[in-house]
């Protein structure tokens, strides 16, 4: 005979449900006085202390399942808390570090364990997964209804449960989910361990020289993915396979860090197949954003005509974009790709820059081409030094800024860890009250080769075909041959 859900609308559900919390709320405790006790060099008392918590642990989750309080078809439950689990991972890992920026440094050596840990314990349901060959859930015809706290999600009609119904993985009442949209977006992640100065950031209206050039923020390099549940589109395709590796120096405005993976082998970690792609929507010209566009000869490039001429882009497979679906909200031109996908008119960063917005149920998804390196000048309203014209950069993040603080969004940057630990986290934007700034704490480290690259563009310069002339033997009004920066922006490969 099964226990399960036994004392559910008995009288005694009420008192089942409240021992349940005080034996849930004793494992806490219990192990809280077990590192007490460890930390003071009692260790027989706190193997006590340990042998209660696991005591505890048992007692919960008895009277858990006396009322029904997850569902019966444990599988199901353990898919929902797979997710949960990868997710809590990013969530964490951005937790501890800014427990490290506040210099709590031990501290946050152990809760990096302990996400490490999170994304284990997903793994090791999706190997029992395999294991079993489980099935699908079929959940045809049913709305989901998803927990913004874990991201459990409810199957059927939610309207049906009682009042009193709370999410069995975290308690957020029933009124606290959402219905979850056909739509998700995923990071393809290709850099890390990077990082941009703040002049570089913030300087671009009031003057580098209004900044401190040693506060750095971190920086990466990632793109993105939208799953519609009908196609698969890429926004924008990362740099170039033979794209030389950077080196850092004292006059390093922005690094992209170590490169993780080559896109294709980043897009197949997101969970996705070349051949799956039916669209590529390019938000400006740059080799961190175009790079790999060849390796996609199926799938049609959306990008602004701007752009496509810039870069002399032929093809059957180009649509040249004139943004003619009218205005999106607050932004003047448009063109939807799908629905809930737009391509946003968006220039100053380059003069034919665009940014994406996805609709997904009450969040929209913010893929901007570049309007700003990092999150913290979102929050303080600055421009990087990179543009190629100003007034439309200002006007464009001006409408960034309204149009995140009227509609709720997930900001989804390139050049920044933020861009993914937003998504992961569904991290809405709230300009009111900006985060605390993350500083780098691990920067790669490579090794010079003669060659410097472009951090705007990506051209790369090598002496060995320019005559032989060494970078910094060029004049000091030499420019960027292919988007006129000034040798400053350039950093060794």
């Amino acid at each position: 005979m099964s226990l399960h859900g036994l004392t559910k609308g008995t009288p005694l559900e009420k008192a089942v449900a409240a021992v349940a919390q005080a034996e849930a709320n004793g494992v806490m405790m219990y192990y809280a006085l077990a590192r007490l006790a460890k930390e003071q060099g009692l260790d027989d008392v706190a193997e006590v202390m340990i042998e209660s918590v696991n005591q505890e642990a048992v007692h919960a989750g008895f009277y858990a399942t006396l009322n029904g309080k997850y569902p019966q078809n444990f599988w199901a439950l353990l898919e929902t808390v797979k997710k949960a689990e990868i997710q809590g991972e990013a969530q964490v890992k951005a937790l501890a570090d800014k427990v490290r920026a506040a210099g709590f440094t031990e501290a946050a050596d152990q809760m990096e364990i302990f996400a490490k840990q999170e994304g284990h314990h997903g793994v090791v349901i999706e190997e029992l997964q395999k294991k079993y060959k489980l099935a699908k859930i079929d959940t045809a015809g049913k709305k989901i209804y998803v927990c913004p706290i874990c991201g459990y999600e409810y199957a059927g009609d939610i309207d049906a449960e009682p009042d009193d119904w709370t999410c069995p993985l975290c308690g957020q009442p029933k009124s606290a989910f959402k219905e979850k949209s056909a739509v998700t977006v995923k990071a393809v992640k290709l850099y890390e361990k990077g990082f941009m100065t703040q002049p570089f950031a913030l300087g671009g209206e009031d003057g580098t020289d209004k900044f401190d050039a040693s506060v750095k923020y971190r920086s990466s390099l990632q793109n993105f993915v939208i799953d519609t549940g009908k196609e698969v589109i890429l926004v924008d395709t990362g740099t170039p396979e033979d794209f030389p590796d950077q080196v850092v120096d004292d006059k390093t405005q922005i690094f992209l860090g170590s490169r993780i993976e080559f896109y294709v082998d980043a897009l197949k970690t997101a969970g996705y197949q070349p051949e799956q792609v039916s669209k590529i929507l390019v938000t400006h010209k740059h080799a961190d954003h175009t790079g790999e566009l060849a390796k996609f000869p199926n799938a049609k490039i959306y990008i602004s005509r701007t752009e496509a001429d810039a870069m002399n882009l032929t093809g059957d497979n180009v649509i040249r974009v004139d943004f003619t679906d009218g205005a999106y909200k607050n932004f003047p031109a448009s063109q939807k790709i799908a629905d809930g996908v737009y391509y946003i008119q968006a220039v100053g960063h380059t003069t034919g820059n665009s940014i994406v917005i996805v609709e997904a149920g009450d969040l929209n998804y913010v893929i901007h081409g570049d309007v700003t390196y990092t999150d913290e000048a979102l929050y303080e309203n600055k421009l990087s030094v990179v543009f190629e014209d100003k007034a439309a950069a200002r006007e464009t993040l001006n409408r960034v800024r309204e149009f995140v603080k009227n509609n709720p969004t997930v900001y989804c940057s390139t050049h920044t860890p933020l861009g993914y630990e937003n998504l992961d986290a569904k991290k809405i934007v709230d300009l009111d009250n900006p985060p605390e700034p993350i500083p780098p704490t691990e920067i790669a480290q490579n090794k010079a080769s003669g060659k410097y690259v472009c951090s705007i563009c990506g051209y790369v310069y090598d002496p060995a075909e320019n005559g032989g002339v060494a970078f910094e033997d060029l004049p000091a009004d030499w420019k960027c041959p292919r988007c006129k920066q000034s040798k400053d922006k350039f950093n060794r490969a």
